[in-house]
């Protein structure tokens, strides 16, 4: 015999198929937890009881609504179709106030927001939404750190105007800073204890001597050397960030790091605003992500269309030649289109896989493609003859040539 099972937001219950009550069952966990295993396709412990009772009664098929439930009911060994809608639930849903009671408005207004808190709290707390928040954290990091490195440049620069140029790189500057503080306390040993070569180190003492900075008593280099000290410590911030997302990319999109590394595919991520939306990205859209710009630009006046956005910063594309870019980075976005569904939907590691096959097409590109296209000159317009007006005459000029004429005849 068959029974049709559908549920309500206070329980699960039975019908047979001349739609008459067979069984229920209230649930014994909260509703709104049972419910949302239920829409996910998930099985409560609720329903495997009550279909364990069921079967007692001599019923061995049960109908369910959702298709995915009904598979996984399978797998602990019921017979189980999915029939949509079902006798079940049209019964549930056409008398409401029978089974729930005149307050079924009530009931399913509590139940449905504490659904949508279960939701938005799963959302929040996703591991993909954890790295979005990271990489953009990085980047407002290094906004933050490039802003207050050239004030310190610029401040330090009154004292030893010299090391601006000797030291260009941002993190050597601020070590610098930070520990030696006045040009006074400059000495080889000091120089040496922090890492600098031989030549930076002659550099940095020549200058000392020469140098055309002003004087700076204590309490100015104190405050600098304050400076230097947050940037610094901004900067092992920065280092934790990136290795949390190296971390986190490894549980979360495992064939995305090892195809195009851990910052490159977290930028992917934040830009398409999840792992599930880039998964159902098409690649042509992942090709252009990060170009929305140039390519509104394109659809807006008919410029010409980006060829690839944000993943140009990997290696094979920005190292290659013009001509060749477009053609790598269509091939890239299609192999991360695939990596980003599998990272999603299976989790399986195929990143080997994916990366020997992009090589094998970037290798592919660069020896067909080794020279540059020919440029299509455009065809030259050919300019029209412009025939020349006769001038009109006025007043006594026109007389005058009407005698000319005149005398001309005779």
């Amino acid at each position: 015999m068959k029974a049709y099972v559908g549920e309500n937001v206070q329980g699960i219950y039975a019908f047979d198929e001349n739609g008459n009550l067979i069984g229920k069952r209230i649930f014994t966990e909260k509703p709104e937890t049972v419910l949302d295993k239920l829409l996910k396709g998930e099985v409560p412990e609720d329903l495997i009881l009550f279909l364990e009772e069921l079967k007692e009664k001599g019923y061995s098929t049960f109908v369910v609504e959702h298709p995915e439930l009904a598979r996984k009911i399978r797998e602990f060994g019921f017979e189980t179709e999915a029939e949509f809608p079902n006798i079940a639930g049209e019964k549930l849903r056409e008398n409401v106030e029978e089974f729930l009671g005149t307050d079924w408005f009530e009931k399913y207004f509590t139940v449905g927001v504490a659904l949508t808190r279960i939701r938005i709290q799963e959302q929040s707390g996703a591991r993909d939404k954890m790295i979005i928040q990271a990489i953009e954290a990085l980047d407002d990091i290094d906004k933050v750190i490039n802003l207050l490195v050239s004030r310190l440049r610029e401040w330090y620069s009154l004292h030893f105007p010299e090391l601006d140029e000797i030291l260009p790189k941002h993190p050597q500057y601020v070590i610098f800073v930070k520990n030696i503080g006045h040009r006074d306390n400059i000495t080889k040993e000091n120089l040496e204890s922090l890492g600098f070569g031989e030549n930076k180190i002659t550099k940095i003492l020549e200058a000392k001597e020469k140098t055309m900075g002003a004087w700076m008593d204590q309490k100015d280099i104190k405050v600098i050397q304050g400076l230097a000290k947050e940037i610094d410590d901004l900067y092992k911030l920065r280092s934790e960030i990136e290795d949390y997302i190296e971390r986190a990319m490894d549980d979360v999109a495992p064939n995305l790091k090892a195809l195009v590394g851990a910052k490159l595919g977290a930028r992917l991520i934040s830009l398409a605003g999840g792992l599930k939306e880039l998964a159902i990205m098409p690649s042509s859209t992942i090709q252009v992500l990060g170009a929305e710009k140039a390519l509104f630009r394109h659809l807006r006046s008919g410029a010409k269309p980006p060829k690839h956005g944000i993943i140009y910063q990997y290696p094979a594309i920005n190292k290659s030649p013009w001509w060749q870019r477009g053609k790598i980075a269509r091939a890239l976005a299609g192999k991360l289109a695939i990596a980003a569904r599998v990272d999603y939907f299976s989790g399986e590691y195929i990143a080997e896989e994916l990366k020997n096959e992009i090589e094998a097409r970037i290798k592919e590109i660069k020896e067909k493609y080794p020279n540059p296209p020919k440029r299509k000159e455009k065809p030259k317009k050919e300019k029209k003859k412009k025939f020349k007006k006769k001038k009109k005459f006025k007043g006594k000029e026109k007389k005058k040539r009407s005698k000319e004429k005149r005398g001309g005849r005779r």
